[in-house]
This record gives C-alpha cells, structure tokens and sequence, in this order.
C-alpha cells in the first residue's frame, strides 16, 4: 500500500483514539480541535485534512466497526443469521469503552443510525416500501438498546450467554 495512505490511516486512527482518549474526561463540547490534534500527536492541519468536525471522527469511528464486522462475515452470510448476531456482537464488546462513551455523550442516536444503514446494508434486497423493512429496524433497535445495556452492566454475562438471550428474544427472525 501507498506510504501516503498509510500514514494518513494512521493519522486518521490517531486522531480517533485522542478523541476518544478525551471524551473519557471532558465533555464533548469541552472538547476543542487543537486539544484532539494535540492528544494524537498531529497538528491542527492534520486533522483538517481528515475531518471536518467532532462528529466526522464519530462516523469514521462507526464506519470502521462496521466495515470490520463486514470483513469478519462469511460470503454466504445473510442479514440477521446467528452468524451476523454473534460477529456483531464480538465485534461491538471490543469497542465497549468507545460505544459507552459515545452514549454518554449524547451520541447513541448517531450510532443507532449507522446501525440501521448498515442492517439495510447487509439486508440486500428488501424492497424500500416493503413492511418488512421494519423488521431491520426492530432488530437494529432492540438489538442495539439490550447491547448497551450489556455494556452499562460490564457485560456480566458472557458473550455466549447474551448472545442466547438475544437469540430468544428476536426467535422467528433469526436464520440458521
């Protein structure tokens, strides 16, 4: 790979981690440009190359999470199959401090909305003005809502456990 796409991946994940690094002690709007490009360890122009704003590291953030959970899934994988459940949630306990923090900033709305782009995603051909379109959303919603509750609870059960829990609930719209 290109030396410049590398590094600007790099700059990119380090101005992530220093904003997330910063959210753990102030508030978001507490939280200036330089103050982020100084905890990664860039410079303010840096940061302007690769964002426009606070909230474009949060979707470039989530879009990384998604863009991994994709990347672990199987070619043959289908939207909502246990496959889908339990990669989504391996993947989401890995970022739990990130998605706690996100939440108690305010942001949890910013997130349920790229869950439900990446479920219409995933979900392929559902026609737009098909009912069960909003089946995506009651499971992006329900499964999202009883994942951060996981995470507010320092996730006690393991994720084997919460993964059956949320298997019963959702039950019929499961696939193998």
């Amino acid at each position: 790979m290109d030396k410049r796409i590398l590094e600007n991946l790099r700059v990119r994940k380090a101005l992530v981690e220093g904003y997330f690094d910063l959210l753990k002690k102030y508030q978001n709007d507490k939280i200036s440009i330089s103050m982020i490009a100084e905890q990664a360890g860039v410079s303010r122009m840096a940061y302007y190359r690769n964002f426009d704003s606070k909230n474009d590291i949060i979707q470039y953030f989530l879009e990384m999470v998604f863009e991994e959970i994709k990347s672990q899934l199987s070619s043959e994988c289908r939207f909502w199959s246990r496959e889908y459940g339990y990669v989504f949630l391996k993947v989401m306990k890995k970022y739990r401090k990130q998605f706690l923090l996100l939440d108690e900033a305010g942001f949890i709305g910013m997130v349920q909305t790229m869950f439900n782009d990446a479920n219409i995603e995933l979900a392929g051909d559902v026609p737009f003005n098909a009912v069960e379109r909003y089946q995506l959303y009651f499971a992006s919603g329900a499964t999202l809502n009883g994942t951060m509750e996981w995470f507010r609870n320092d996730c006690r059960e393991s994720l084997d456990e919460f993964y059956r829990v949320m298997l019963d609930f959702l039950g019929s719209n499961i696939s193998e």
